[in-house]
């Protein structure tokens, strides 16, 4: 999907489709990509339109910082931005937005060891959504949880210039000399006036060639999957359980239930001790135990699924009268468990197809999603 022009294929390329010729210095390069919006909702087109109108025609000089989150902005409905599906399918405000810093990332790619990116955190198997196959290419924003895209250019001068239409929203990236004078990857596919994208078929140019990408096909798009439940919970700031909660999580996710099988909580996450790699924490009833804090993706998964016709708790303990942490409401969302002991929390799954948890811990928080698939 990634592409590199030149000057010299740009030139052939607006000469063949009978536009005339345009000055370009040499000494630029241009870099271009795309990601499928066609059936998108309208919520998330206009959040993805507000988001593009941020991004396009950033400039940034050699050595300079972007940040997607101080360029777009905070995504509340104050600033117009609506409730549309983000990509784990969630319902939030300013769904949609991720596609945007995917799509820049994607482009981005192509400008090889000049970009010095920040971490990048991606949807990774929680991806939902289409606009690419691989989850690991789907990158996540979120500005009140402080995930940002951000990076360091060191490949010269850069602009980026981002749009849409119905089908796609696009990346062009100018580096070089003339970056910033309005000479872009965009006059490229201003050659292509009747579609505003790029030509249908590989297009010669003179020596360089450049593929256009096609969208997803219904046998390699991503499965279908629905978000039929979550929960979130603050662990707070101790950072053994932080640790423990996070090893948890990581047992816990990703793994999925057919019909008539049973979670077992203490069988997936197993012994809570130094040589798996657990911490001493302060667990529910505010105690210094191997393992404190686990209890907490327990809680998180009971809050996901208690309300669900299809599950049937098998076996189920609570800290009632002694839990005095915070981070459930009341006692009796505080699960326990224990391996040592044999105390677990275990449900049986009745329904049909099957259901994947997603366990996962961002900027202090617990999340636990569960899809249908």
């Amino acid at each position: 999907m990634l592409k590199r022009f030149t000057a010299a294929a740009l030139i052939l390329c607006l000469l063949l489709a009978g536009l005339g010729t345009l000055t370009y210095a040499s000494a630029s390069e241009y870099y271009s990509d795309r990601t499928p919006l066609a059936g998108s909702g309208q919520a998330k087109r206009s959040n993805v339109s507000l988001a593009i109108e941020a991004v396009n025609g950033v400039t940034i000089p050699y050595g300079g910082r972007f940040s997607f989150n101080e360029t777009v902005g905070a995504r509340t409905q104050s600033r117009g931005y609506q409730t549309a599906p983000n990509g784990r399918g969630a319902s939030v405000t300013g769904g949609g937005v991720a596609q945007v810093a995917t799509t820049l990332y994607l482009a981005l790619q192509e400008v090889r060891g000049r970009i010095d990116f920040d971490p990048v955190q991606t949807y990774g198997s929680r991806f939902t959504d289409s606009y690419v196959l691989d989850g690991s290419q789907a990158v996540i924003v979120d500005y009140d949880a402080g995930i940002d895209f951000s990076f360091t250019n060191y490949a010269d001068a850069m602009t980026i210039e981002m749009w849409a239409n119905d089908s796609y929203v696009y990346c062009s990236i100018t580096v070089g000399t003339d970056s910033g004078n309005g000479n872009s990857g965009a006059d490229f596919f201003a050659a292509f006036p009747s579609t505003t994208a790029a030509p249908d078929t590989n297009t010669d140019l003179g020596g360089q060639w450049f593929i256009a990408p096609a969208a997803p096909s219904a046998a390699t798009a991503a499965p279908t999957r629905a978000l039929v439940a979550s929960a979130s919970l603050n662990c707070g700031g101790e950072e053994n359980v932080l640790h423990n909660v996070e090893l948890a999580a990581d047992c816990v996710s990703d793994t999925t239930l057919q019909t008539g099988d049973v979670f077992s909580f203490n069988e997936v996450v197993g012994p809570r001790t130094k040589s798996y790699g657990f911490k001493r924490a302060t667990n529910g009833r505010g105690k210094k135990v191997t393992g404190g804090g686990v209890a907490q993706v327990a809680s998180a998964l009971w809050l996901a699924v208690k309300d669900m016709d299809d599950i049937s708790i098998v076996e189920k303990f609570t800290y009632g009268k002694k839990y005095n942490q915070h981070y459930v409401a009341s006692s009796s969302d505080a699960i326990v468990t224990d391996y040592s002991s044999g105390r677990d929390f275990s449900f049986k799954y009745t329904g049909g197809g099957s259901l994947t948890f997603y366990t996962y811990v961002s900027d202090g928080w617990l999340y636990c999603d569960v899809y249908r698939n």
